[in-house]
């Protein structure tokens, strides 16, 4: 049997980014700056208000996460 199952990695805790990577200026995972391009990884809610996190286009290039080394 053959199944294809997708291994999501885990999300960031909203109330640890940096103003900057809530505003989605910098990537939510690896706190680089996003620029023009960037994709959507998750919405989601944090003290009642929508927030849509923003990650690099190709894969963050950091090693380890910037929201793991907090």
């Amino acid at each position: 049997m053959n199944s294809s199952v997708t291994v999501l990695p885990p999300l960031p805790d909203v109330a640890r980014l940096l103003p900057r990577q809530q505003m989605a200026m910098d990537c939510a995972v690896c706190a680089r700056p996003l620029g023009a391009s960037g994709r959507v990884l998750a919405e989601v809610r944090h003290l009642g208000l929508p927030f849509r996190l923003w990650v690099c286009v190709r894969g963050c290039p950091a090693s380890r996460p910037a929201f793991l080394a907090i």
